[in-house]
């Protein structure tokens, strides 16, 4: 389940603070909802048919709207909601009850963690639901374009089961001599063989049909018996296929010459290799690997990632760098040596090759693995007399019937080769099997590179523009955080902030943030730009008593208007501790800053929020305009309700997450201020968006 993509639940229980609670929790636990409080069945009716919904929660013992009810009203609806029970009482019972009643799973109401695997076992699920329902869909279409393209082909097509035409096209019919095609289709294949030729067919057709599925294509050659007395030679390509959900034989006769399947070879070859190695390249690989997926039911396979450690360091200091490529071509002469007539061998990358392995188990992989490290480290290159000898690691993914698609094994042997890379120095042979890492294993890489990021400075700020539809002439950028990885990578702070917290550093990186806002605010607005930045503030921060003093400090200090800058605090945040956030945002706008309101929208009770703390900004929930731009009709309805809302408090209303021009008419007539996303512009190093192109 994605950590910021907005779970829409239905809550039925009879306590509205409990239902608080839960969303509360899912927030703080990194799950974002939008949710509803049930209490009725025409309240259920009403929510059910209006929108869509991915799970639902109730407490067996509800006495204003009984569980079953709702149950029986979703399967009445047939809608895909799950529903999942809670329950006060102990023992297996009531888990038997729930299951029984029709609920995915039954949970302890003081059982947050399990509550929380369950629902994202079950927004997977119903995820993958969703995708399937997709899948078919876009199935069914594609056999609809496929028996257009059949229909309409210059090549005679026909398929076969059991000796009888099953399906023949237009042109398979006029070769041989008919008008109408469903004069051949039910016929028997041997009724247009000529007599001396029908014992071939017949036994081959046979020969052929128990060979399996596997069975490479074949050609056949035999004469037509043509209702004017004559024969016709034909040469048909004959494979294995399936037509309408059943598995038949294809008949292929192609139209073209025997000169242009020539060309068709040879442009096939070029385009399979990779021309300074004389291996197969990137695309050909995918294909393999494609065809390795489907067969991984039956047939294990395995792809080595193959690394060369320092190879351009190398190769410059000895030969120069116009030898990498004489120098890659003798490893890869060498590499190919290594190999059987079945191993697919490519260059992946600038010094990286993947090898390709059938019917080998993920033992026998790291086995292999290893002696062709061992081979590849002990040969020595020989370049007009001149001699080099490399280091190599090599990460290997074993694929077998849980691998989805030819891109999983590409990045899992290359995940395996990094890990590899990594033990160079501890080992002799650096090979690594790919192993998935386990979450705990995952957050405390986390939390270990969140505080190396600290120690050296590895952050970096980001600046996505938010522009005016009314038509104002204020700039706008939302500051936005990154942090940097080992390799130079930039991380979302979806994936470290809760890190960061774990570790008490989420205060200490909110001032770096304001700080370096101010800084570099302060240079921009010297070129004459009178431009205002939002930066969001943790939790932390909020409650952190000594920060709008520390703040009305760094403003003087840096001779910036405190009101250049509006500090954005997230809706959840806000209602969790109401009292805090009032005092904070009163706090704030006496040194002369205002407040903004981020992730608006997904509370029981939004508005709430908005009667106890100061604020001039309300940014809504990026999940809202998702649903507008996926062309569901009732979330320009849900829009403009809580645009009016808002207006009616007096709040400059901002919508991210517009990634198209399609939104924009709604969102006018919907009466929002701002609008923000990457329609407009990405995220970038600098505030470089021309406001005055959009005016």
């Amino acid at each position: 389940m994605s950590q910021t993509k907005t779970i829409r639940l239905l809550i039925l229980n009879d306590s509205r603070s409990e239902a608080e609670r839960l969303i509360s929790m899912l927030h703080n636990a990194g799950r974002p909802v939008r949710a509803q409080h049930v209490d009725s069945e025409e309240a259920l009716n009403k929510l059910l048919q209006e929108k869509v919904w991915d799970l639902m929660i109730g407490l067996d013992s509800s006495k204003s709207f009984k569980p079953l009810e709702a149950i029986r009203l979703i399967q009445r609806l047939n809608k895909d909601v799950p529903f999942l029970l809670q329950t006060d009482n102990e023992g297996t019972q009531p888990v038997v009850e729930g299951l029984k009643m029709g609920a995915v799973d039954v949970v302890r109401v003081d059982e947050d963690q399990h509550l929380l695997l369950v629902i994202q076992r079950e927004y997977n699920s119903r995820e993958q639901r969703d995708q399937r329902r997709f899948a078919e869909r876009r199935h069914k279409e594609i056999e609809r374009r496929n028996q257009q393209l059949l229909d309409s082909s210059r090549d005679a097509i026909a398929f076969i089961q059991d000796g009888m035409f099953l399906y023949v096209n237009e042109s398979f019919t006029e070769l041989f001599g008919q008008e109408n095609r469903d004069e051949l289709e039910c016929m028997p294949v041997i009724d247009v063989i000529h007599e001396k030729d029908q014992d071939k067919v017949k036994r081959f057709l046979k020969e052929f049909t128990l060979k399996g599925s596997e069975v490479d294509t074949t050609t056949l050659e035999f004469c037509v018996a043509m209702d004017d007395g004559s024969q016709r030679p034909l040469k048909v390509d004959v494979r294995k296929s399936s037509y309408d959900e059943e598995l038949c034989i294809q008949f292929l006769i192609r139209t073209s010459s025997a000169n242009s399947e020539e060309l068709e070879a040879q442009l096939a070859q070029i385009k399979s290799q990779d021309l300074a190695t004389g291996l197969f390249n990137k695309n050909y690989l995918l294909d393999a690997l494609h065809l390795a997926v489907d067969q991984s039911e039956n047939l294990n396979s395995a792809l080595y990632c193959i690394g060369i450690s320092k190879f351009n360091e190398t190769v410059t200091t000895k030969l120069g760098v116009a030898s990498s490529d004489i120098v890659l071509g003798s490893v890869a002469a060498y590499a190919k040596t290594l190999t059987s007539k079945d191993d697919v061998l490519c260059r992946y990358g600038e010094n990286t090759f993947m090898l390709l392995t059938q019917n080998v188990a993920a033992d026998g992989a790291l086995k292999r693995a290893q002696e062709l490290c061992k081979q590849l480290t002990d040969h020595i290159v020989d370049v007009d007399g001149s001699t080099l000898q490399f280091h190599y690691a090599i990460g290997v993914s074993v694929i077998n019937e849980t691998t989805a698609n030819g891109e999983m094994p590409i990045n899992q042997a290359l995940k395996a080769l990094k890990a590899a890379a990594g033990d160079a120095d501890k080992t002799e042979l650096p090979v690594k099997l790919y192993e998935p890492e386990s979450k705990k294993e995952q957050k405390k890489d986390i939390s270990n590179m969140v505080q190396r990021a600290i120690e050296s400075g590895r952050f970096k700020l980001l600046y996505q523009p938010i522009l005016s539809l009314r038509g104002s002439e204020k700039e706008h950028y939302e500051v936005l955080l990154r942090m940097v990885d080992d390799e130079g990578s930039e991380i979302s702070p979806n994936e470290f902030l809760s890190a960061a917290s774990k570790i008490g550093a989420t205060t200490k990186i909110d001032r770096w943030v304001v700080l370096e806002s101010i800084k570099i605010l302060s240079e921009h607005r010297k070129n004459g730009n009178q431009t205002h930045l939002i930066v969001n503030l943790s939790r932390e921060s909020m409650l952190d008593s000594t920060l709008p003093p520390w703040l009305a400090v760094a403003f003087k200090a840096a001779g910036l208007p405190s009101d250049a800058i509006i500090f954005q605090l997230a809706e959840i945040d806000i209602n969790d501790h109401l009292n805090v956030a009032a005092s904070f945002t009163e706090q704030i706008n006496k040194i002369g800053s205002s407040c903004s309101v981020s992730r608006f929208g997904c509370a029981l009770n939004p508005m709430n929020a908005l009667n106890h703390v100061t604020c001039s900004h309300v940014k809504i929930d990026g999940s809202f305009t998702q649903e507008l731009q996926s062309s569901n009709e009732d979330a320009a309805q849900a829009i403009n309700e809580i645009v009016s809302e808002l207006h009616q408090h007096d709040k400059i209303t901002i919508v991210p997450f517009v990634e198209n021009a399609s939104v924009l008419s709604k969102l006018w007539q919907s009466g929002v201020h701002y609008i923000q996303g990457y329609y407009l512009q990405g995220p970038t190093d600098a505030m470089n968006y021309d406001f005055d192109t959009e005016s």
